[in-house]
């Protein structure tokens, strides 16, 4: 039985029999795969902590007709992310993103880079123009984004959709949205992602309880 070894992100995880969890996670060398985690639910196991859902993890797989976790080591946990309740719903919200629009085993770098950056990025600076920018990058990544697919847009809404797909992180820093704009491109970009899913994002539906709670 071939081992291998890959970094990746978890994106979620469902319990299985007695005692294992079956993961989902995006890797740097083979795309978004689901990995059986043995045991992992006891007490006594030592890879339970390592394999966190938002977790960076160094991963030892075995792959036979599955993949199966051998061995597993956190490299980066997000911390200041999980502590925020509106932070980590942001970010089960990009989670949900790759999870949902991400084919299985398709190989992508640029997608992993893409990701990772996002969370680094949102641990600094959680400004909401950085979600747009993702959720842009994402679609064209995947080959899903198309801005004339919008109707009745806004030459100003077009201009900052068309920016976001082209601009560095630290260029995207740099615009400046007012309010009305921002909810704009934020119901754009959810009934956009919406229509291609056929369905709602949970996340989006917690957001809004959030917000809700807090008004």
């Amino acid at each position: 039985m071939p081992t291998i070894t890959t970094e990746g992100i978890i994106l979620k995880r469902i319990n299985f029999g007695e005692a294992d969890r079956v993961l989902t996670a995006l890797t740097d060398r083979y795309g978004k795969i689901s990995i059986i985690a043995k045991g992992v639910r006891r007490i006594t196991s030592r890879r339970a902590g390592n394999i966190e859902v938002l977790n960076r993890v160094k991963m030892h797989l075995f792959k036979a007709k599955n993949y199966t976790l051998s061995e597993a080591e956190s490299i980066e946990t997000f911390p200041i992310i999980k502590e925020n309740l509106t932070l980590s719903t942001t970010a089960f919200h990009i989670l949900e993103l790759i999870d949902r629009l991400v084919p299985d085993e398709q190989k992508n770098y640029q997608l992993y880079e893409l990701t990772l950056a996002t969370l680094h990025i949102l641990e600094k600076n959680p400004r909401q123009i950085f979600i747009r920018g993702f959720e842009i990058k994402l679609l064209a990544l995947l080959g899903f984004w198309s801005v004339d697919a919008v109707r009745d847009l806004d030459p100003r809404l077009k201009a900052i959709l068309d920016n976001l797909e082209v601009s560095s992180w630290e260029q995207i820093e740099r615009i400046s949205l007012n309010e009305e704009q921002a909810g704009a491109l934020e119901r754009i970009l959810r009934q956009y992602i919406e229509k291609i899913l056929e369905s709602n994002l949970k996340s989006v539906q917690v957001m809004r309880k959030i917000k809700s709670g807090d008004s």
